[in-house]
């Protein structure tokens, strides 16, 4: 009648030890491992739904007369739609209300779906007692569908003794929102998804709230309907493994007979077809979803560059760590004796500093020297530079080839799945740029700034000991007029070359290009990713799986025809295969086949009609990164 203790027992324990899995990751349950409600609780929710609109459909079947097959025959008992527009939705119900059960109470929840499968199986048994006058293939479909309604009314009366309804208290719509709750893992599908459900859950408690001060019999029986509609969703998985053995054939092949028929090798290859190519579709869709999701959670910000210092404004630009951006200060020159004035017979006049005789000369040839070793060093970085953007902008096609081959889709599919798209894009796209190392010679250029630090402190030494035998012009003279053979401003004093060139790298630091030894290729290639995702080329795959899903969708039903006559040739040509696991493998391998084949095809399309306008973004991003980067080195106006 219904499956031996042994097989459900040991298919509930599959169920338990994979929601464990899910139950341990608690609130940061992952994309990839929640995909395992869709085996482990939407499928035997699914298994139990057909089967009762198999059986519904046999039994109308069975007013027909003896040998008559009218064309409306297939409509009778209405399976189709029961199957599928039915039979779907409340299995992925069942696992949502599942996963969020587990991501809400954790072990706590998995306790409660336990107690339901262990509640199901004595009150199946108990039922199948009582239906030994109906014919055996009638026998399973009442108990499975009045099995989980009593399993259901039986826990919410448990949960009802161990204080299920605690009064909900006067918190706010806003309070009651904070408390659900938070999603922490990296799946920004499911973030929404946790998000959308705390909002709508904690607006129906503090509905309920409300309710309950004014109609509280009303709210109470909500809430008591609420629970047991959620325990009869759980118990509606377990009833799927109440099937014995063979009794799923049913779903393929409706009939009355003692014991159902095998499917046949045609039913088997076109089931097989289509179980792979909504299994391949659903994971493309949720990739496309979990795209859409990760690319409306957060706004495009500036890469994030080695070697920068977050400001303490949130406004402010990011500096480079020990860069001198403050006004230039004067060297305060030590105070003169009176003697040392009256010495100064003749003079220099540096803004309020009698200096000796050359000392202005010796301090334009100083900062000369250091003006024409800035000069070279940023003439060689901007070479460097130029060249470099150059062997990128040759690495894009190579890249693009990439891009546009089913290895990339798949991969970019994979890696949504997991939650790290956007690093695996970036990693590839780097990859490409650096292929060569074009900003090799750029990098030995601009490590030659690293040195500056040491030159500017030989240049200050140099310029304090001419500026040592300088004394302040503004002291009174006792009996000795000053004398100045030549006059020059104040700025003359001030560290002019030493500021530009700290400024020249404060300057890459505010263009995001700091880090100007080892770190400067990279950040160059960040910058560019950054603007990249500023102007949604990439979107994290989200346009391009988009496309592709929607092209998908409209090659499955030519798909089914190949794949299923596939699985049927395969089925009755070679030998030792002409059964129905042959048919099953041949339909899988043909809907594989199909898909591959649409993926190939579409992609093709999708490259014709966009991939110069991608090439376009891609090399205007470098352009825009290469001006940025030019007009850091000029120094300003």
């Amino acid at each position: 009648m219904i499956a031996s203790p042994a097989r459900y027992g040991l298919l509930a324990a599959l169920v338990l030890g994979g929601l464990a899995v899910l139950a341990a990751q608690g609130t940061r349950l992952g994309l990839l491992p929640a995909l395992l409600l869709l085996p482990l609780v939407a499928w035997p929710c699914w298994l139990g739904l057909a089967y009762q609109a198999a059986i519904r459909k046999a039994q109308a079947r069975s007013l027909l007369q003896e040998g008559e097959a009218p064309w409306w025959g297939p409509l009778l008992g209405g399976a189709a739609w029961r199957q599928v527009l039915a039979a779907i939705p409340v299995s992925l119900l069942a696992a949502w209300s599942v996963g969020w059960t587990l991501i809400a109470q954790g072990w706590a929840g998995l306790g409660w779906v336990a107690a339901t499968g262990a509640v199901l199986y004595p009150v199946a048994g108990s039922l199948s007692q009582h239906t030994r006058a109906l014919k055996p293939y009638a026998r399973l479909r009442p108990v499975m569908r009045t099995a989980p309604v009593i399993t259901a009314a039986l826990l919410t009366g448990v949960w009802l003794l161990l204080g299920g309804l605690v009064a909900l208290g006067e918190e706010t719509l806003a309070e009651r929102i904070a408390a659900e709750p938070h999603y922490e893992g990296a799946s920004a599908l499911l973030a929404w998804a946790v998000d959308a459900t705390g909002v709508v859950n904690g607006a129906r408690v503090w509905g309920l709230a409300l309710a309950e001060g004014r109609v509280g019999l009303v709210a109470t029986l909500w809430r008591v309907a609420a629970g047991f509609g959620q325990f009869w969703l759980i118990a509606g998985v377990f009833a799927g493994l109440l099937l014995p053995r063979g009794e799923g054939r049913r779903i393929l092949r409706a009939t009355d007979a003692d014991e159902p028929p095998p499917a046949g090798p045609a039913r088997a290859a076109s089931a097989a077809f289509l179980l792979t190519l909504l299994a391949v579709a659903l994971v493309s869709l949720l990739a496309r979803a979990e795209a859409w999701a990760s690319a409306r959670q957060r706004p495009a910000t500036m890469a994030e560059m080695p070697g920068l210092v977050e400001p303490d404004d949130p406004s402010g630009a990011p500096s480079l760590p020990g860069a001198i951006e403050a006004a230039p200060v004067m060297i305060p020159p030590g105070l003169p004796s009176p003697t040392a004035v009256r010495e100064a017979v003749e003079a220099e006049r540096l803004g309020d500093l009698a200096c000796p005789e050359g000392t202005f000369a010796g301090l334009v040839a100083l900062d000369d020297g250091l003006r024409v070793l800035l000069a070279s060093q940023r003439a060689r970085i901007e070479g460097a530079a130029r060249a470099g953007f150059d062997a990128m902008r040759a690495n894009v096609p190579a890249y693009l080839d990439w891009y546009y081959s089913l290895p990339a889709e798949y991969a970019r599919t994979g890696h949504l799945l997991v939650g790290d798209a956007g690093g695996y894009l970036e990693a590839r796209f780097r990859g490409a740029l650096e292929a060569g190392d074009p900003l090799g010679p750029l990098r030995l250029a601009a490590g030659e700034l690293d040195g500056n630090p040491a030159r500017i402190a030989e240049w200050r030494q140099a310029r304090e000991a001419l500026l040592g035998a300088c004394a302040d012009a503004s002291l009174p003279a006792d009996d000795l007029a000053l004398v100045a053979t030549m006059t020059a401003p104040a700025a003359i004093l001030t560290e002019g070359p030493a500021i530009e060139s700290l400024d020249l790298r404060a300057r890459l630091g505010r263009a995001s290009l700091a880090g100007v030894g080892g770190g400067l290729a990279g950040a160059l290639i960040g910058k560019t990713m950054a603007k990249l995702v500023l102007k949604d080329a990439f979107g994290l795959a989200a346009d391009a799986l988009a496309k592709l899903a929607v092209g998908k969708a409209t090659g499955w039903f030519g798909g089914v025809l190949a794949g299923a006559g596939g699985g049927a040739l395969g089925g009755s040509v070679v030998p030792g295969v002409g059964t129905t696991i042959g048919a099953v493998v041949g339909g899988v391998v043909g809907g594989a086949a199909t898909w591959v084949a649409t993926d190939y095809a579409l992609l093709a399309l999708d490259e014709a009609a966009s991939r110069d306008d991608f090439e376009a973004q891609i090399l205007a991003a470098l352009e825009e990164a290469e001006a940025e980067f030019l007009a850091a080195l000029s120094p300003p106006s």
